[in-house]
C-alpha cells in the first residue's frame, strides 16, 4: 500500500515540471488539469489584441493571472526559506561559540588538574 500523499506528490511534480517547461520551451499545449490550452484575444478597449492563454476546460481563466498567482506563492516560499536560512546561520554562529567555550573550558580543567597534581601529589585526580 502506498502513502496517500504519494499521488499528491506526483501531481505536484508533474505541475512543477510543466512550469519549468513553460520557462524553457514556451506555452505548453496542455493545462496542469489536463485540458487543452487555447489562445483568446481580448476585445476590451484597454487591451484590444492582447493574447491570453487559457485552459479550454476552465472558463475565462487568464494565463497571466495564474502565473501572477503562482509567482506570489513562490515569492512567499522564497521569503520563508530566506528567514529559515538566516536563523540557521545564527544557530551556526552559536554552535561555533559553544565549541570555542568547550575548548577553553577543557584547557582550564587541564590547568587545574596540573596544579592539583603538583600541589597534592599523593591524592588521586
Amino acid at each position: 500500500m502506498t502513502d496517500p500523499s504519494y499521488s499528491d506528490d506526483k501531481r505536484a511534480k508533474r505541475y512543477s515540471d510543466m512550469l519549468y517547461a513553460v520557462a524553457d520551451y514556451g506555452i505548453p499545449r496542455r493545462c496542469p488539469c489536463g485540458g487543452q490550452i487555447v489562445i483568446q484575444i481580448c476585445n476590451t478597449q484597454a487591451y484590444i489584441g492582447k493574447k491570453y492563454f487559457i485552459c479550454k476546460d476552465i472558463e475565462k481563466e487568464r494565463w497571466d493571472e495564474a502565473i501572477a498567482e503562482e509567482t506570489e506563492m513562490l515569492k512567499k516560499k522564497v521569503e520563508s526559506h530566506e528567514r529559515r536560512i538566516r536563523s540557521l546561520n545564527s544557530m551556526e554562529n552559536c554552535i561555533k561559540i559553544l565549541e570555542e567555550d568547550e575548548k577553553n573550558n577543557a584547557a582550564e580543567i587541564d590547568e587545574i588538574k596540573y596544579f592539583l597534581k603538583n600541589r597534592y601529589p599523593n591524592d588521586f585526580y
